[in-house]
């Protein structure tokens, strides 16, 4: 090979060489961007779209769902018990075909109910008819098999304890006043029949209906009170898996659902909206030097400056560490950089008391809109959080909105302190 030939070969494997390692140091940066950013590490591969619109209500649905399931094994269940009752020795029933055709009409009901008339979105009044069902049911099943000294009367109760677990105190205790009603009318038929008013029930048999009576109501009031105060409760884990415990604003989970609603609002609406990213910029300064206790009040001051400057509709949340999120629905890019410049601003001039020290903290941030920067609500939030890195790339306590340029693909307005 030629002197000319191995040279241009070398010059040719040099500027290889040299096009690999810029390639490398443009990915390392680019990765080194994906491994700090917060955004980057929350959406991951994760599409957005992917997370429920409204999770409680989700969970609510399946917790419906799984008592239609068990109040329908509950009416099978019935209907077994009666059929076995009725083949106990001794157990008198004066009209067996009044029975059967109670027992018939209400497997018909729980058949159409349960496997018929069903529908994705379950309701508590379907679960309310159908223990108003089970009442009328055992009224009947009592009547024809002795009134009030059924052995079948004991059913009232399950309805009670099955109505007090899954509707709540209010209907509880409507149903608990049916139920007594229906005590009046099985006193009042006596062996059966109407017609002979109270006659036939006497003072003696008066303290077993009393006391069933009171017991009914002791158990209905009780359990719904343990229902109501385990709903406490539960909206209480609800509240906390909302919300952070430290700064009380929302956690990145809910702010995500808050975002994909102004998302196709927007869409439907064609309306605008914002997004600030803002993070503190010496957070850890703080941490080494005055100790965590002090970088705590800082997150808290940070929390509490930004949301003194926000609007009622806006939306705040600490994703974590010293990081955060700001939605502003129906906000343009000018309106969103007058916001974040006053919260920079605000951060910026305030100080903070601590053990006799006056400390400060400034916040940089980056904005993103809808629909100027992009239609994808998961862009939007990456370009918002690419902004913020430029605002900390040129010096920090500044605000950078990200532009979408033909020419040049990323040029962002840069707000510097003033």
């Amino acid at each position: 090979m030629s002197d000319v030939g191995q040279g241009r070969t070398i010059n040719e494997k040099q500027a290889g060489e040299d096009f690999l390692l810029e390639k490398t140091a443009s990915e390392s940066a680019a990765d080194h961007h994906r491994k700090t950013s917060p955004m980057y590490s929350l959406l991951g591969n994760q599409d957005v779209v992917l997370i429920p619109i409204d999770d409680h209500k989700e969970i609510d649905e399946a917790e419906l769902h799984g008592f239609r399931r068990t109040v329908a094994e509950i009416q099978w269940l019935l209907l077994v018990l009666v059929i076995l009752c009725m083949k106990l020795p001794g157990m008198t029933i004066e009209k067996p075909m009044n029975l059967v055709t109670s027992m018939g009409i209400f497997a018909a009901y729980v058949f159409f109910v349960h496997y018929i008339w069903r529908s994705q979105d379950e309701k508590r009044w379907k679960l309310a008819l159908n223990t108003w069902a089970m009442v009328f049911f055992i009224t009947a099943v009592v009547w024809q098999t002795g009134g009030l000294s059924s052995p079948l009367l004991p059913l009232y109760f399950l309805v009670v304890i099955l109505s007090a677990t899954t509707l709540g105190m209010v209907t509880t205790l409507l149903e608990t006043s049916l139920i007594t009603v229906c005590y009046l009318l099985l006193a009042a038929s006596g062996s059966g029949d109407l017609r002979q008013g109270f006659v036939s029930f006497t003072l003696a048999e008066l303290p077993g209906p009393v006391i069933q009576l009171f017991l009914l109501w002791f158990i209905a009031y009780f359990v719904s009170l343990i229902s109501w105060e385990s709903e406490k409760a539960k909206e209480k884990i609800r509240q906390l898996s909302r919300t952070d415990q430290l700064t009380g604003l929302w956690n990145m989970k809910m702010l995500l659902i808050f975002m994909q609603r102004e998302h196709k609002r927007s869409l439907r609406e064609n309306l605008e909206f914002s997004v600030l990213m803002i993070d503190a910029d010496n957070l850890k300064g703080v941490n080494d030097t005055y100790g965590h206790d002090a970088g705590t009040r800082m997150i808290i001051h940070i929390a509490e400056s930004m949301r003194s400057q926000l609007r009622e509709a806006d939306m705040l949340a600490r994703f974590g560490g010293d990081e955060f999120v700001a939605l502003l629905p129906e906000t343009d890019s000018q309106g969103a950089l007058l916001l974040a410049e006053s919260m920079r601003k605000k951060i910026a001039e305030t100080r903070v008391d601590y053990e006799g020290k006056e400390l400060g903290i400034t916040v940089s941030i980056g904005i993103a809109c809808f629909p100027r920067h992009g239609r994808e609500l998961a862009y939007i939030m990456k370009m918002a959080d690419k902004a913020l890195y430029t605002s900390k790339h040129l010096g920090k306590n500044r605000t950078s909105l990200f532009q979408d340029d033909n020419a040049s693909g990323q040029l962002l307005d840069t707000v510097t302190p003033s």
